[in-house]
């Protein structure tokens, strides 16, 4: 890892801010994010701004268009090839078929946990984009959230890198970590939503297949004091 952002480093002082666009907008599309972090590019291209290798305004200009720009096109290529990817029984195509339900459900009824906080977790981060379109998520909706998330995520990461100074690559490490964990509790929530989901759909057919309680009992022919005839009549 070290080795390759010292590579990043040699990029952004040869090329310049094009390269925190670039890893920033292919990290979602494309899967990249699973092998360079975004995050980290934009740590080390604060930390240089920092020192007055590039104009804050670029680095930030650069981080929030990558972001966005990434996330749209990885939205439209799972919303639009998200089907092929699972007939073909790619490795995505096969993690998406086992919590397909699960997901679905996560991104149509919690908009604000699977989009706009799932910008700050690394892994979850790049495969978002893919699951919200391949969930059908409306678009105006994803949207909406999602430039809400890439703002938070970009200016946060933008601050860090800035206070962080030559310890950016600490930081970069913590964020790991948290990173991390955050992934493992949304694993954990949206189990217990797919459980809850499981147990209405469990308790909907019982409900309906029960036999409804009468407060009197039907008539038969009536009582035997008002149906019958009086013999001494």
């Amino acid at each position: 890892m070290e080795s390759l952002l010292q590579e990043i480093i040699t990029l952004l002082i040869a090329i310049g801010p094009w390269v925190v666009f670039a890893v920033a907008a292919v990290e979602t599309a494309a899967f990249v994010g699973l092998v360079i972090p975004a995050e980290a590019t934009v740590l080390v291209a604060a930390f240089m701004a920092d020192r007055g290798y590039f104009a804050l305004g670029e680095i930030v200009a650069a981080t929030l268009c990558g972001g966005a720009v990434g996330d749209q096109a990885g939205y439209l290529l799972g919303r639009h090839g998200g089907t092929r990817i699972v007939a073909r029984g790619h490795r995505l195509g096969r993690l998406w078929s086992r919590y397909e339900a699960s997901t679905t459900d996560l991104f149509r009824r919690h908009a604000a946990l699977s989009v706009t906080l799932a910008r700050f977790l690394s892994f979850i981060r790049t495969l978002m984009p893919w699951f919200a379109g391949m969930s059908r998520m409306p678009y105006p909706r994803f949207l909406v959230f999602d430039l809400l998330g890439v703002l938070g995520w970009g200016l946060g990461s933008i601050a860090l890198g800035y206070l962080a100074g030559e310890s950016w690559d600490r930081v970069a490490s913590a964020l790991g970590t948290a990173g991390g964990v955050a992934v493992a509790l949304l694993v954990a929530v949206a189990l217990v939503l797919l459980r809850r989901r499981r147990r209405r759909a469990g308790a909907a057919p019982a409900a309906a297949g029960a036999v409804p309680v009468h407060a009197t009992p039907p008539d038969h022919g009536g009582s035997p004091s008002s149906g019958a005839a009086d013999p001494g009549a």
